[in-house]
């Protein structure tokens, strides 16, 4: 794998420095640490919608409206990552977060998990941008007068990237910003990445999780979308190739991964867009997002620490450890304030705007 490069003229965010707690030092310890130490988790209220899709299916959202808000006031839609939902640690957190400041949140449960398992009939399509689209228009006719933010964890980073790259300059008004964190942008490299020696923890993790849900899913939803693999693949590249991929319609794994990355639509983002990254991620390999151009209007900043969704800090100026959490809310406070952060000088996080041509390294599934 050739090393990423970095451009001359490299911008430094104004984020505070991103330092790893003591204890959480190394990517591994980040992941798993931002699974089992999960930070309070607030009460639900949220209010349940079913959107319909574009081809008959249907998933939920969960409308959580703070007092605060009042018809016109900025809205955020989150997407959770593989196997996650409105639940996942840091979908809640960071709705929660948002929620204190008078953001209206909507988290999303994607095809096949967490409230949509049971009303959807399909399952979850890593670069579905068509769902987005779906659940971006409810929500804009819910509240007509709002700008929408989108957020984005590791897949649903790429459906966000992948939409927002597909709709180019004719984004709709009302979509102003996006932020997608630890986002898969090449699923080819991000499938190859699973099952490298040391990380075949997390492919063992999504496998065990996929096959637990399917099976579920199989007793309990009505005309679920199958093709009856019997026994189920124990391999994530198995499972996209074998069942996902015939499920949505694709020969194979490598056309569905192809079809599904955002990277070849990165340069069309036409709205503020900052991808974070930490460059130890053991789950989405940082040197995929040296290899694409991306337009002048994403930001890329990254770390030098922090792991999957990890990003648990040392003792900084956040009201909590979570790093990540308030990231998203800087952003986004900081579109609702007109002010997009401007560039000053720290000695951590940075902001890369990828050269416009590079070679791609070969990869086979």
């Amino acid at each position: 794998m050739k090393p990423v490069q970095f451009r001359d003229d490299v911008l430094i965010a104004d984020y505070p420095p991103f330092r790893p707690l003591p204890t959480l030092g190394s990517s591994h310890l980040q992941t798993l640490g931002a699974y089992f130490f999960r930070g309070p988790q607030p009460e639900y209220g949220a209010r349940k919608h079913a959107v319909d899709l574009f081809d008959g299916d249907r998933l939920v959202l969960h409308d959580d409206q703070p007092e605060s808000w009042i018809t016109g006031d900025r809205v955020a839609i989150l997407f959770h990552g593989l196997c996650g939902c409105h639940q996942s640690p840091y979908v809640a957190r960071a709705a929660d977060k948002l929620n204190r400041r008078g953001i209206r949140t909507f988290r999303v449960d994607m095809r096949g998990f967490g409230d949509s398992a049971l009303i959807s009939r399909s399952h979850l399509h890593g670069g579905c941008y068509q769902d987005a689209q779906s659940v971006i228009n409810f929500v804009h006719r819910l509240t007509p007068l709002s700008k929408v933010s989108l957020v984005g964890f590791s897949i649903g980073g790429n459906v966000i990237l992948k939409t927002l790259g597909r709709w180019g300059e004719s984004t709709p008004d009302h979509v102003d910003s996006a932020i997608a964190v630890s986002p898969p942008i090449d699923l080819i490299h991000a499938s190859w990445n699973l099952r490298q020696r040391g990380n075949r923890i997390y492919e063992s993790y999504f496998m065990s999780r996929l096959k637990t849900q399917l099976t579920m899913r199989r007793k309990r939803v009505k005309n679920l979308v199958d093709n009856g693999i019997n026994p189920l693949p124990t391999r994530l590249i198995h499972w996209d190739d074998q069942f996902t991929a015939p499920c949505w319609g694709y020969s194979g794994a490598r056309e569905y991964y192809e079809d599904a990355s955002s990277c070849e639509q990165l340069h069309q983002v036409s709205v503020p867009t900052i991808i974070l990254a930490a460059q130890d991620d053991p789950v989405v390999p940082y040197a995929m997002f040296n290899e694409y151009p991306m337009s002048q209007e994403i930001e890329f900043v990254s770390t030098q620490k922090g792991g999957h969704l990890g990003f648990i800090a040392a003792n900084n100026r956040d009201l909590d450890r979570y790093w990540m959490d308030w990231r998203i809310c800087h952003w986004i406070m900081s579109m609702e304030d007109k002010v997009i952060p401007t560039a000053k000088k720290t000695n951590s996080s940075r902001v890369r705007r990828p050269r416009h041509q590079r070679l791609r390294s070969q990869r086979s599934l």
